[in-house]
């Protein structure tokens, strides 16, 4: 089995986040650390962020860090898991809203795309948008 970062840069389908984590720092974290859950933005999730928004985004590693913090979770939750909780607390310290149908699951109303990607260090969760942490929607917007 492959770290977080590792399976990421394998997929393919995560290149703009491995960029970020890169351009964060954090590479370590999501390699040698955890366990950590992560819902990792698709490249297709990204391109719909229109180009200005991706700069403001990318001006500074310290806006990139609390977004990538924002995706991360403490602990290995499998989606089994995630259809019994109601929020999680990400590395940022805020909650992630997490609501579960027979359409599938959703953090902060975004859906899981693709689930439990097993990593020795986590899992990953595929998600369909970018989640913005409240304090940044406030200051980007």
């Amino acid at each position: 089995m492959k770290s977080i970062l590792e399976t990421l840069e394998d997929s393919g389908d995560f290149s703009t986040f491995v960029q970020l984590v890169k351009e964060a720092g954090m590479e370590n974290r999501l390699t040698n650390q955890g366990p950590y859950t992560v819902f990792v933005p698709t490249d297709s999730a990204f391109a719909r962020v229109s180009e200005e928004r991706m700069k403001e985004i990318t001006a500074d590693t310290d806006t990139i860090t609390i977004i990538l913090a924002y995706h991360v979770v403490p602990g290995t939750l499998t989606s089994e898991t995630l259809r019994t909780v109601e929020t999680v607390r990400s590395l940022l310290g805020t909650e992630l809203v997490i609501r579960s149908s027979n359409k599938g699951i959703t953090v902060n109303g975004v859906p899981i795309v693709e689930a439990d990607a097993f990593c020795d260090n986590g899992i990953c969760h595929a998600i369909d948008a970018a989640l913005m942490p409240p304090a940044l929607e406030v200051t980007i917007l």
